[in-house]
């Protein structure tokens, strides 16, 4: 019975450490080969593969499926610009601009939180204390706006910036804002200042471009907050396209602010491959791929063998000119 009982001891003792024994992992035997490394747009590029390893993924070098990308976060390599139509319904308006009583900023520490009901404060809420203890680029400048000699009334004028020092500079979010402030205000007219087709974008060197949703969207907007600072009788609105300035004649002194969402044009979304198999896959003998514009691409398959403790990868390179 002694022995049975030293018997059973041990057998446990040695499936117990198998069963605990990383199971290893092998070498990966994987290559990948073209016949040629000129090929035309028109042309379907065959990438013959020898082994079989678990997992193959595949970089085609094209913005967005960038090896060299893969663990980008951030990028500085953008034009960064916002453009919008401004229009007056009233000379008053052009006197505004020339007054600096109409204002373009820009805050990289504006925290972007507001009260519950944002659009209805006044000056000594919670929003204003917030708004004021942000640091507020003016860039009005920037944008060569229509003033009492070159504006006509009712008539959009096309305005662009250049911001991409500041995103260049800054990893926290952008806040643009339209403000107006100063008295007394004349009546402006009945349509007041008006800012149409709002874009902002950044443009990056390997012509990819991202856009910035800041259409208002409605009257009620997701993408703009209006802040009354002083004086309720003037203020900005939204409609689904455009903001609005109105005022009413008044010696008060007015401050209002229509704040726009934050953007972080200089946070990069990593580059990603596509999976051309997985460790429940069959092998594959050859891929093929089109190359729909001309230029000069790095082309990388990563190859791995995968085990729950460890991975061995591979990684082969191919360089590829598409002619036109």
């Amino acid at each position: 019975m002694k022995n049975l009982c030293t018997f059973l001891v041990f057998s446990f003792i040695l499936i117990f450490c198998n069963a605990c024994k990383k199971e290893d992992v092998q070498e990966v035997n994987f290559n990948v080969s073209v016949t040629k490394n000129l090929y035309n747009v028109k042309d379907t590029v065959q990438f013959n593969m020898e082994g079989n390893p678990d997992v193959i993924t595949f970089y085609s070098g094209e913005p967005g499926r960038n090896f060299d990308y893969k663990d980008r976060t951030l990028r500085t390599d953008g034009v960064f610009k916002l453009g919008f139509q401004i229009r007056c319904d009233d000379p008053t308006g052009f006197v505004a601009m020339e007054n600096k009583n109409f204002k373009v900023l820009v805050s990289n520490n504006f925290p972007g939180t507001y009260s519950t009901a944002a659009d209805l404060n006044l000056a000594g809420s919670q929003d204003s204390a917030m708004v004021n203890k942000a640091s507020w680029i003016d860039i009005t400048s920037r944008f060569s706006l229509p003033n009492t000699t070159s504006g006509t009334i009712a008539t959009f004028y096309t305005v662009t910036a250049d911001l991409s020092d500041i995103a260049k500079t800054s990893v926290n979010p952008i806040y643009i804002a339209f403000k107006c402030d100063g008295k007394p205000f004349g009546s402006l007219g009945a349509n007041g200042i008006t800012i149409g087709s709002l874009s902002l974008s950044s443009s990056y060197a390997d012509g990819t471009v991202a856009n910035y949703n800041v259409l208002p969207g409605g009257t009620i907007s997701t993408t703009w907050k209006i802040l009354k600072l002083a004086n309720a009788s003037n203020s900005w609105a939204t409609s689904s396209t455009q903001l609005k300035f109105t005022s009413a004649a008044t010696s008060d002194y007015s401050e209002d602010w229509a704040i726009s969402n934050g953007f972080s044009p200089s946070i990069a979304i990593p580059d990603v491959a596509v999976p051309l198999k997985n460790i429940t896959n069959k092998p594959i003998s050859s891929f093929k791929y089109k190359f729909p514009k001309a230029g000069d691409y790095k082309v990388v398959f990563m190859a791995s063998n995968n085990r729950p403790n460890s991975i061995k990868p591979v990684i082969k390179e191919i360089y590829l000119t598409i002619n036109p």
